[in-house]
């Protein structure tokens, strides 16, 4: 997979590739962990890998759904299940193949929802929260996709710090071993 966005044509497929790379790193995070190190919080943060994996998952669910259907709640499946907050996710007991079979079903459906886009520029209303200027109507598909792209880059980055603190891998390192390439070879 390596670190580099794979090429796109078209800004509907750009924005989709960003989206999708970026759950790809995010899941790299817990390549070869137990269960104990998945679910364990080394930093001065609660956070940990298996609850931003699950926060991921729920966040592209949910944009992806709003930004296809231009909705203000999005009606995801129930298998992926209720929006979580952080807490519940980063508490939920699911071990690390409960939680990548989560992540990989609540992926594969947010592709679906992301594909289904047939106006990048349709507006879809703002979702109901006090983080949100009460002066905004709506806001364009395009800008639900580059949102989520945002999101999952800061999260990305939370779990290579949580990662390196549980056994010094970073993410180059990962992204080899996942596409089961010497992380020592030479360049």
């Amino acid at each position: 997979m390596g670190f580099l966005v794979p090429q796109a044509h078209g800004e509907k497929d750009v924005l989709i590739t960003n989206v999708l790379h970026q759950l790809a790193q995010v899941r790299t995070s817990v390549y070869g962990l137990s269960n104990e190190q998945a679910h364990s919080a080394p930093t001065a943060s609660s956070l940990n890998l298996t609850g931003l994996l699950r926060h991921c998952a729920l966040v592209a669910a949910g944009w992806s759904t709003m930004a296809a259907q231009q909705i203000n709640m999005p009606d995801v499946p129930g298998d992926i299940g209720e929006d979580m907050d952080m807490e519940d996710c980063v508490a939920h007991p699911a071990t690390v193949d409960e939680t990548l079979e989560f992540f990989d079903r609540c992926v594969t459906y947010a592709s679906g929802q992301m594909e289904s886009i047939a106006d990048l520029s349709a507006p879809m209303p703002i979702p109901d929260a006090p983080w949100f200027p009460p002066e905004l109507e709506f806001w364009e598909a395009r800008w639900a996709l580059t949102h989520v792209i945002g999101e999952l880059a800061r999260h990305a980055g939370h779990a290579d710090v949580i990662r390196e603190s549980i056994d010094g891998k970073g993410s180059y390192e990962l992204n080899d071993l996942v596409d089961g390439l010497d992380p020592n070879r030479e360049w």
